[in-house]
């Protein structure tokens, strides 16, 4: 008896060994992975069938990036018409998750684009109560959030945890579950992002973030919900004194009248040229409306609506989130408007869209 007790215990310490060892055998070859700039493999929920992202949202978590856990780590939501349809990047505002934002999210699907709601670092103050009257300081937090650079006291995303990094993962992991459905093009073998084929789009802060990439970046287009929050009073985020990436007139941005930040915002917008031509000094008051679109030939790019509210402290999210009021058939008020703003971009023609 006692014999056989000994060759238990040994047995039972050579297979704690031998875990031991995979256990560090893997951690040596992650590290090695991570020190080469490589990625690990993510353990990625794979689909059910029926379930990829063709014309239904597809919700889904990154995993750890580049052996970095990701904070916050909310859920993304992708979904695809057309598999040659450009792609909608939304950003949300501070401290709100793509799940906010379903309605629009579905009018983009419709018209034909493919979207990303991208969870990102958005936490903590806003962008506007963090810089105040500091110019440099929008451009410097912006930067950091959207590639890791730039580190400070007021914003120190990593390179992994930034907007680019989180992208590129998620367009690996849609690509990976849904191979036909060209996710891939967005990003290139060499991992820079294809921004000529994406319309980034973003509310408040988010918004805010989709003028900077739209600066600093080609885009296809960008469009501004409640932003950019970046004014206060003659002062505004330097990095609007400088002609960017992308032209003005691929840039729309749009507001309502009650908004409590319309005065940061609207200097905004004249600072970046959207309520005049950029550099003839002139200056025009934004477009106003309730919520219907532009008749057809005009084409303004600073646009206040005048949208019903309960409360006028509700009117900077109503005019993008999901809480915004809806008519008699149930349908989004601001559904005209979105339409209108999504196809100032070249979309396929999708059968199911609306018109």
């Amino acid at each position: 008896m006692r014999a056989h007790h000994r060759l238990v215990v040994v047995a039972v310490l050579v297979l704690v060994a031998i875990g031991l060892a995979s256990l560090v055998g893997a951690n040596v070859l992650g590290g090695q992975r991570v020190a080469e700039g490589g990625r690990p493999g993510q353990p990625h929920r794979t689909l059910q069938p029926g379930e990829a992202p063709h014309s239904q949202f597809h919700r889904f978590r990154l995993g750890a990036i580049d052996g970095e856990r990701l904070s916050p780590n909310r859920d993304d939501f992708a979904a695809r018409t057309s598999p040659d349809g450009p792609l909608l990047l939304f950003l949300p505002a501070t401290r709100s998750k793509p799940a906010d934002y379903q309605r629009f999210l579905t009018t983009a699907l419709g018209d034909g684009y493919h979207v990303l709601g991208l969870d990102y670092w958005n936490l903590g103050k806003t962008l506007s109560a963090t810089c105040e009257a500091d110019a440099r300081c929008y451009g410097q937090v912006q930067r950091n959030r959207f590639d890791g650079t730039r580190s400070s006291a007021y914003s120190s995303v990593s390179p992994a945890g930034s907007i680019v990094s989180r992208f590129r993962d998620a367009v690996a992991h849609l690509d990976e579950v849904d191979p036909a459905g060209g996710w891939g093009r967005f990003v290139q073998a060499d991992e820079d992002v294809l921004w000529s084929d994406i319309v980034v789009a973003g509310h408040s802060q988010g918004g805010g973030e989709a003028a900077y990439i739209a600066h600093i970046r080609p885009v296809l287009g960008a469009l501004m919900f409640s932003a950019p929050v970046e004014s206060v009073g003659p002062v505004h985020a330097a990095w609007m004194d400088h002609p960017g990436q992308t032209p003005a007139d691929r840039m729309y941005a749009i507001d309502d009248v009650r908004d409590h930040y319309r005065p940061r915002i609207t200097g905004s917008w004249t600072a970046l040229g959207l309520d005049g031509t950029p550099g003839d000094g002139s200056v025009t008051d934004p477009w106003r409306t309730d919520t219907a679109p532009p008749l057809p030939g005009a084409d303004p790019h600073a646009i206040l609506t005048d949208l019903p509210v309960d409360d006028p402290r509700h009117a900077h999210s109503r005019i993008i989130k999901d809480s915004t009021p809806l008519d008699v058939r149930g349908d989004p008020q601001m559904l005209p408007m979105w339409q209108w703003l999504l196809h100032r971009f070249p979309t396929p023609v999708v059968p199911s869209a609306r018109s």
